[in-house]
């Protein structure tokens, strides 16, 4: 982790969550009782393991941030479910997970949505885009070679709108009609909803991750944030 969290940027973390069972039952142990009770919920023992990892690393990373013990963060869940700290932290951050990965992204003062995912070549993902998507954005996907790149021009898309209805806490729905790619060169795209849906700017861009996955982070403003790492959660 960066030392100066006060300064203006965003650390992003990557998380693998295919961890040893002593990892997982010491991460079990810093869990909050509903975030305890969120992963006996899940159906298979692999989606409960990487939901405890995953939450146990966030909470690692914000007591870090705040020098406190992860276990006394609160943390609590806006109207459609954005996590935040309890009170009046400055502190924002976001998590996703995806299979074997997971990214955590944290800033002050600026809200921020982190979205990773995997690819599935397979998928037939022009009918969806060109349902609910905007025209231009169906039109990239549908201008692809083949199937393999369609679908990492559609995911490319998909994680960049989640990312910003994760910042924005926001609802899935209110953002597939985003347009989230630009012609402008620079290091992100800003992003305005037309529908005022989604209030505000949100500066956009794609984020560095392993082989068969894609991801995006978006932050409030229309100037991009520096992005410190991603870092490895083992730094911790």
């Amino acid at each position: 982790m960066t030392d100066d969290i006060d300064a203006p940027g965003v650390d992003v973390w990557t998380v693998p969550l295919d961890r040893p069972p002593a990892t997982v039952a010491t991460l079990s142990r810093i869990l909050s009782e509903r975030e305890a009770e969120r992963g006996d919920r899940c159906r298979f023992e692999n989606d409960r393991r990487r939901f405890i990892v995953a939450h146990g690393a966030l909470r690692l990373i914000l007591a870090r941030c705040l020098d406190v013990p992860p276990e006394e963060l609160r943390l609590q869940r806006g109207r459609h479910g954005k996590p935040r700290l309890a009170g009046s932290s400055e502190l924002r951050f976001s998590l996703s997970h995806s299979g074997e990965l997971a990214l955590v992204a944290v800033t002050r003062h600026r809200e921020v949505g982190v979205d990773v995912d995997r690819l599935r070549p397979g998928l037939s993902v022009e009918p969806f885009a060109e349902r609910f998507f905007p025209a231009s954005d169906a039109r990239f996907v549908a201008a692809a070679a083949g199937p393999t790149e369609r679908a990492e021009r559609f995911l490319r898309l998909w994680t960049r709108k989640e990312a910003v209805v994760k910042a924005a806490g926001a609802r899935l729905v209110q953002g597939l009609g985003l347009t989230v790619l630009t012609d402008a060169e620079s290091d992100a795209d800003v992003v305005r909803d037309p529908s005022g849906q989604i209030p505000g700017a949100w500066a956009v861009c794609d984020l560095p991750v392993p082989d068969g996955c894609l991801a995006a982070l978006a932050v409030a403003g229309p100037v991009a944030s520096s992005i410190s790492g991603p870092h490895s959660v083992d730094e911790l």
